[in-house]
């Protein structure tokens, strides 16, 4: 299906794909066509953004003339940056020749490496045209909404004697309620146009220590500390236990604070929104809707979660 799909829409002819990776209704292929190779990023229509994917293109280009690598889209034959089947969106993508590296095993020059160039992305951006902005970043009453869910299971759980889920959902609760006592400015944050997604599992690293930016279908205007201590702490083989150090997360954050400004308020904001952004994370207990291949990063989530119930102040003081 997906073969006819590609020589539907483009002009190429397909010989071989392979399946590349894949997670949560989103499949990227690997396809070698008359044209060379190029890469396929499938989306389940009942998840695809197709404004976001059609952006994704002009936004590429944007970033990839200003100096970044990235994996530029390739046009249909109606000159469109995606296409539609009966059950996916999808588009096609420069193939960069690479590995993406796992969570947490990021070596130190791809750390400084990554600092310098979600600095490069986000001072790039500003002059960019506004990017749709991520409303609900922090909103309370989505984290109210989630408790009064788990609330429920909590009921549920208790009826059933499920000491496991009681444990889990209680555990649950109790960061809903940590989280909403923080009591954060939104309007003292930086916000600017981002890549949203930057992390290690979105980058495609060569051989000769540099790397290409891939899927930037959620750009997005958000409060940019967000990305940047998010990209730090899936990177860093520190953070694998889910504890983030205070020294290793400056250097990172000093290398990139000298292509993008922050003020002392995103600085000191930066573990409350982290933690936070988790709290509203879909995959949670009991991770009935979670492959397999997902559960370690399930897992140190609540590790971050749970670190950061008792440290998020102490670190949140130690970053200024």
């Amino acid at each position: 299906m997906l073969e006819k799909c590609i020589t539907d829409n483009y002009d190429v002819e397909v010989k071989d794909i392979k399946l590349f990776t894949s997670h949560f209704g989103t499949e990227i292929f690997i396809v070698q066509t008359n044209k060379g190779k190029y890469f396929v990023k499938t989306v389940l229509n009942k998840w695809a953004n197709s404004e976001a994917m059609e952006n994704e293109g002009h936004i590429t280009e944007y970033v990839h003339n200003n100096g970044i690598s990235v994996a530029r889209l390739s046009k249909t034959k109606n000159g469109m940056y995606h296409a539609k089947a009966e059950d996916i969106t999808f588009h096609v993508q420069e193939y960069i020749e690479g590995e993406v590296l796992q969570v947490n095993t990021a070596p130190a020059w791809f750390m400084e490496k990554s600092a310098i160039t979600i600095g490069e992305i986000h001072s790039i951006l500003k002059s960019y045209g506004e990017i749709s902005r991520k409303n609900d970043f922090l909103d309370k009453s989505v984290i109210n909404h989630l408790k009064n869910r788990y609330t429920k299971k909590l009921k549920e759980a208790k009826k059933h004697k499920n000491s496991q889920l009681i444990f889990a959902f209680e555990e649950r609760i109790r960061h809903f309620d940590r989280v909403l006592a923080f009591d954060i400015d939104a309007s003292k944050l930086t916000y600017s146009n981002a890549h949203s997604d930057f992390n290690i599992r979105n980058n495609i690293v060569t051989a000769d220590k540099k790397f290409t930016v891939i899927d930037w279908t959620t750009a997005c205007r958000m409060p940019v500390c967000f990305e940047v201590i998010r990209s730090y702490v899936f990177a860093e083989p520190a953070c694998r236990c889910g504890k983030i150090n205070s020294g290793g997360f400056i250097r990172y954050l000093n290398n990139y604070l000298k292509y993008f400004s922050l003020n002392d308020y995103d600085i000191q904001m930066m573990p409350y929104i982290f933690y936070f952004q988790q709290m509203i994370w879909n995959y949670t207990p009991p991770f009935d809707d979670v492959v397999e291949t997902y559960m370690p990063m399930c897992k140190l989530i609540q590790n971050f979660t749970k670190w950061l119930y008792d440290n998020v102040e102490k670190l949140s003081e130690e970053l200024l």
